[in-house]
């Protein structure tokens, strides 16, 4: 027995393909469910494990633990003992999981991070591209005002990678419109608390600006100008049906990321492949969704455009992401589907 876990663990880490018997076992190592987006896609992870061509090829446990490594490191440490062919990371610390990583891939596991990734070089990544998101995003605004006016930026999450990540995209494509003045800014933390505060604040003292750069919610920056009398602004953000109500109901222009929930379900299906035989790349970068008010603007990007019953649902909840898979994924969902139910 010893022997062929010491194979095995080879293989993979000389990137080799090895094929195993179906159906697999397969575990999602979730690390926090703090917000909407982990608990849709812990719900679409279900969801796609439960229908066809994947349901007969493997079975999908999920398992939360702690927001802290030692937790999760002891997680993984658990599902390997339990048997399990592959496991799903979506991880409390880039680095922080790697010798629980190592023990995993020496014991012949398949480890796929994703969402938020580690830096081990054996273990399978897929993240959606956020240098592409401020660029588009970015470019719509400008467009959308002419190239010219007062801006203001959100900065996002102080001391977080990809706050600053967003940010100096989106400052990089401002900078290329003289017309265009970054004027203020403020920490959104992605919640709709700081953000309003943040938008209050500038409004007390910005009488007039022509667009906002959001990491995040947008309707508190609708609500912000709404309470300051200010005529609606082109702004960006996160997708969250909430928001996206909130913009169709003000008549503002908005440009919607989208960091598909299905993540989770991309890694399952990945980890099918690699244990039937197949080696993607270790790298994966998932092209983000853009939904806008203005789909005909060329912001580098197809735009989906913003309507109700197609990318938004009265009856949903506010968090709610939509869509949660790319168009050529084997299996799709319903929006109904994906909803989290409490």
């Amino acid at each position: 027995m010893k022997r062929i876990l010491l194979l095995t663990a080879i293989l993979i880490l000389c990137g080799a393909s090895l094929a195993m018997a179906a159906p697999f076992k397969i575990a999602l190592s979730n690390s926090f469910m703090g917000n909407d987006w982990r608990q849709e896609m812990e719900k679409v992870a279900q969801a796609v494990a439960g229908k066809e061509p994947l349901k007969s090829q493997a079975t999908l446990t999920i398992i939360n633990c702690d927001n802290t490594p030692e937790a999760q490191s002891d997680s993984i440490d658990s599902l390997v003992k339990q048997g399990y062919q592959a496991i799903l990371v979506d991880a409390s610390s880039p680095s922080a999981l790697n010798p629980a990583i190592d023990r995993a891939i020496k014991a012949g596991v398949v480890i796929i991070s994703f969402d938020q990734v580690v830096d081990h070089a054996q273990a399978w990544k897929i993240e959606t591209d956020f240098d592409k998101v401020p660029k588009v995003q970015a470019t719509y605004i400008a467009k959308a005002i002419g190239g010219k006016g007062d801006i203001v930026i959100d900065r996002g999450l102080p001391g977080a990678p990809i706050s600053k990540q967003l940010e100096d995209g989106a400052r990089a494509v401002f900078a290329q419109y003289p017309g265009i003045k970054i004027v203020a800014g403020f920490d959104g933390q992605y919640a709709q608390g700081p953000t309003l505060q943040g938008m209050n604040s500038i409004m007390a003292s910005r009488p007039k600006i022509a667009a906002v750069f959001t990491q995040g919610y947008t309707g508190p920056v609708i609500k912000a100008l709404t309470d300051a009398g200010h005529p609606m602004v082109p702004m960006s953000g996160f997708d969250y049906n909430g928001d996206i109500l909130a913009a169709i109901d003000a008549k503002a222009n908005v440009i919607i990321a989208n960091n598909i929930p299905g993540l989770g379900a991309l890694a399952y299906k990945t980890a099918i492949d690699i244990l039937k035989g197949a080696n993607p790349p270790k790298h994966m970068l998932i092209d983000p969704l853009f939904l806008a008010t203005d789909s005909s603007i060329n912001a580098g990007a197809p735009l989906e455009k913003i309507a109700l019953g197609v990318n938004a649902w009265r009856e949903m909840p506010y968090g709610f992401d939509w869509p949660v898979l790319p168009k050529d994924f084997p299996v799709q969902l319903t929006a109904k589907e994906a909803v989290v139910t409490q």
